[in-house]
């Protein structure tokens, strides 16, 4: 059966949240913080914006899915300024 055919229930899920969890404050322990509310780690990347952090984005540039938004944004941005300057 396919992965996507199972049918799981309610306990499979909290399962799945609780290890999620547990795994990120390990991680979030091992560095020396704390968390305030630990279900704030069941969703997404446990990451932040500090000059640690964030050495990635400005040493490689933004990756290419984000430069084709700016890209994007910025033709929008002409058009709509070139429509109502005339």
């Amino acid at each position: 059966m396919n992965h996507h055919l199972q049918k799981r229930n309610r306990s499979y899920f909290r399962y799945q949240r609780q290890r999620v969890i547990s795994r990120k404050l390990k991680l979030v322990n091992f560095l020396g913080y704390s968390a305030k509310y630990p279900g704030y780690f069941a969703k997404g990347k446990v990451h932040c914006s500090c000059w640690m952090c964030s050495v990635k984005t400005r040493k490689n540039g933004f990756p290419i899915s984000q430069k084709s938004q700016i890209e994007s944004l910025k033709y929008k941005l002409e058009l709509y300024y070139k429509e109502n300057n005339k």
